[in-house]
């Protein structure tokens, strides 16, 4: 599953270089959109000669995306950055903040299916806790018991979930978001 990171622009999530990186190493990313961030990078940097970010801008096939995107983050003091460390954790969250944002507007039509692509993101952030609550799939474990009530009320109990954890999502970054 890959995407642009035109999701961060759209649903206004802060993103750097790091964001990236992580995006790349969680195979969010492609290596096509982190040359479209180096040459808006050197756009608004126009005095930058960081070789890493030039290589990255113009984009050849045969250079290593990971490699470049690693010395750029070293030259920027970030030194550790591993899938347990907290900025690894935080990058992930706005990838799946941006990516869950991104499926709400493009499945606002359709809630079934949108809650379906929901699941999907659930499975590829490694089955986060803080989700289960709108898994379709997932029994509740709050005391509902869907077999009392309709398909729609229960896909709309779901996307009020949904709704809720993304509002509630947005709070908990709230200085990677720009309003």
């Amino acid at each position: 599953m890959s995407f642009s990171i035109d999701i961060f622009k759209k649903s206004k999530i802060n993103y750097n270089w790091t964001t990236l990186y992580v995006g790349l190493k969680l195979g969010l990313v492609s290596n096509s959109d982190i040359t479209k961030y180096a040459i808006e990078f050197l756009t608004s940097h126009p005095d930058s000669n960081n070789q890493n970010i030039i290589q990255l801008a113009w984009g050849e096939y045969d250079f290593d995306c990971e490699e470049l995107l690693m010395n750029v983050l070293k030259e920027s003091i970030v030194n550790e950055l591993s899938p347990d460390s907290d900025v690894w954790q935080v990058e992930k969250r706005k990838w799946r903040l941006g990516i869950l944002s991104y499926l709400k507007t493009t499945y606002q039509d359709d809630y079934e299916e949108m809650l379906n692509k929901i699941a999907e993101v659930y499975a590829d952030m490694d089955y986060p806790e803080d989700m289960e609550d709108f898994i379709n799939y997932l029994t509740p474990k709050d005391g509902y018991n869907p077999l009392l009530y309709s398909h729609e009320e229960n896909v709309a109990r779901l996307v009020n979930l949904f709704n809720s954890f993304l509002d509630k999502e947005k709070q908990n970054l709230g200085n990677e978001i720009t309003f």
